[in-house]
């Protein structure tokens, strides 16, 4: 069974992947219909940075972190001095 990190991991690494593909893709398009080397790598770019970012958002609403363990509490000094006399 895997844990929560691990999916966590998966999620993000998935998210990135799918938004290499979809740069990739917009600038072999953008470059196929005719535009210049520099506004099609420009436009992969944008497309990888908005893919990616909507990834992250999805994969942090999905999968919220998970709450830190509760540390036990411990009297303050002056009591415990108290309490042990």
């Amino acid at each position: 069974m895997l844990n929560r990190q691990t999916v966590r991991i998966i999620a993000v690494v998935l998210a990135v992947l799918l938004a290499l593909v979809i740069g990739l893709g917009a600038g072999i398009v953008t470059a196929a219909l005719g535009a210049s080397a520099l506004v099609a790598a420009g436009a992969g770019g944008g497309a990888f940075i908005a893919i990616a970012t909507l990834g992250m958002i999805i994969v942090a609403y999905l999968m919220p972190p998970a709450p830190a363990p509760a540390a036990p509490l411990s009297p303050p000094q002056g009591q415990a001095a108290a309490a042990s006399s």
